[in-house]
């Protein structure tokens, strides 16, 4: 090759670099704001701001997830074929505290024709089920793990989105935004917002940040008072309640001698 070539060429590649085009392999790049999540007195939840950059040619796929955790439950039965009651302790274990999952589209139209042999399944509410496990084993653990994941989505703690928006494609790469909803129910705890990649059901790069959410103000003063203070927290919590009884009952007191 001509040396001359030779030199233009490694210019550019150079110049490429320097300008930090984002290509298939390279970590996603975001930003998240807030950062960290406070937990006041009056906090009824939050939403987040997630802006980043990809490869044009790849669709963007957050995910949110808490700690893993162990979770039991009650399951109810019939007792004498009349009364449902409480019986059997159920536990899961390796399941998140929270679980979201935003797209641009319908999550199974990333699958393409591949279905759960493309590797982006492994990100989804399906693949999840699959990793966890009952205690007791139960021959009806697919029908126990339905409902688990209803049961987690009615709270908010669990869900599927189509809240990714596109925008100043160059042909090179694009930027995405998103979003995502915080449920007030969301325990205290670390979390990991994790930015994924895909292309024809393939993982082609990722971007992860942490997240925190904490408690702040007076429910972080009792809760440290619950673990580490226990003694004042009872005299307070029956103070509370007392203080509670008596306002009530002057509220209806009044209300009945009006009539």
């Amino acid at each position: 090759m001509n040396r001359k070539y030779l030199v233009i060429i490694t210019a550019l590649v150079g110049i490429l670099v320097q300008t930090g085009i984002v290509r298939a392999n390279d970590p996603i790049l975001f930003k998240v704001s807030p950062e960290a999540i406070g937990i006041g007195a009056f906090y009824d939840g939050t939403t987040l701001s997630i802006k980043g950059v990809l490869p044009s040619d790849c669709e963007a796929v957050i995910r949110i997830m808490g700690e893993q955790s162990t979770i039991k439950m009650k399951r109810k039965e019939k007792v004498f074929g009349i009364l449902w009651m409480n019986r059997t302790s159920l536990t899961f274990e390796s399941v998140p505290s929270a679980f979201l999952l935003a797209t641009s589209r319908k999550f199974d139209d990333l699958l393409e024709t591949r279905k759960d042999a493309a590797p982006v399944w492994q990100l989804g509410l399906p693949a999840l089920s699959h990793r966890t496990v009952i205690k007791p084993e139960t021959p009806d653990r697919d029908f126990l793990l339905k409902e688990f994941l209803r049961l987690k989505e009615k709270e908010g703690l669990y869900a599927e989105t189509t809240g990714i928006r596109y925008a100043m494609d160059s042909g090179v790469q694009k930027n995405f935004e998103a979003n995502p909803a915080i449920s007030p129910k969301f325990p205290p705890g670390k979390y990991v917002i994790e930015v994924y990649a895909v292309k024809h059901g393939d993982i082609v790069a990722k971007g992860e940040q942490p997240l925190v959410v904490k408690l702040e103000g007076f429910p972080s003063l009792l809760a440290d008072m619950a673990f580490n203070h226990g003694t004042i927290y009872g005299i307070l919590a029956t103070l509370i309640a007392v203080i509670a009884g008596l306002f009530t009952g002057l509220i209806f007191g009044r209300s009945k001698g009006a009539h």
